[in-house]
Order: structure tokens, then sequence, then C-alpha cells
């Protein structure tokens, strides 16, 4: 009697852990967001902030600018695609830009902002994240804004 109890404990053990394994995974294939904050004059009402946030998502769409974040760095090889056009429309599909707000780092204040990223599973997060970082080179350019020189682009 006694060793079925210490079987029965074991199988119930290992099933826990399979389950706790099973959960671990389900979690880390659901889609995670990572995106660039676009910080904005807080003068600048809602109206408008959410106005410019579908002008930008409209544009980036339409243009070449997902397609050439894509080619740039290289998406496909990092997913593991077989075409950089497979790539292209998966990055359009998650794609995603809303109102939000954005930490100052100098201050710790919150400011609005639009975050410019992707829905992405948390296992992709990183090459996803590259993309957001290149698509805000066109983004900037669409407002106008200079691009910073530095290590960040």
């Amino acid at each position: 009697m006694q060793r079925w109890i210490v079987v029965a404990l074991i199988g119930a053990i290992l099933f826990g852990l399979g389950g706790g394994f099973g959960l671990w995974t389900y979690r880390q294939n659901r889609p995670q967001p990572v995106w660039v904050p676009l910080a904005l004059n807080e003068s600048l009402p809602p109206e408008k902030r959410e106005e410019l946030a579908k002008e930008i998502k409209k544009q980036l769409l339409d243009g070449s600018a997902v397609s050439d974040a894509v080619k740039e760095t290289g998406l496909a090889r990092k997913l593991r695609v077989s075409s950089d056009a497979e790539a292209e429309a998966d990055a359009r599909k998650l794609l995603f830009v809303e109102v939000g707000e954005a930490d100052v780092p100098s201050t710790g204040a919150k400011v609005p902002s639009i975050n410019i990223g992707f829905k992405s599973p948390r296992k992709s997060n990183k090459a996803y994240g590259e993309v957001a970082m290149r698509i805000m080179k066109d983004v900037w350019k669409m407002l106008g804004i200079k691009v910073p020189e530095g290590p960040a682009i």
C-alpha cells in the first residue's frame, strides 16, 4: 500500500511540474508589446494626439517604412521565415501606434507620447524591438524632426 502512495505522489508531482511548464510556455508565446515612445508636447490636446497617431499608422502601413525596416534589420533571418515579404506581412499585422505616456529620465515625470511598436511573442521581442527603433527614423522624417545622432539608433 505504501508503495502505491509513493508512486501516486511522484505521479502528482510530475503532473504538476508538467502543467507548470505548459503554463509557462503558453505565457511566453502570448503577444507582448514592445515599443518606442515618441514624446509629445503636454499642451497638445488629446484629440490632436489621437489624430496624429492615426496619421502616423496610416503613413507607416501605406509607405515603404515597414518594408525597409524589415530588410535593414534582417527580421526574416531572425524569425526564421522564408522571405522578407512574409516577415513584412507579419510586421504589418503586429504593428500598433497608440497614445500613451513616456517617462522623462531626468525628472521622473510622465509626458504624453505616441508609442510605436509591435505586439509580438516574447521570444521575438528583441527582433521586433530593433525594427521599431529603425521605424522611428522614418517617423522622425515624416514629422520633420532631425534624426538624433548617437548609439541608440
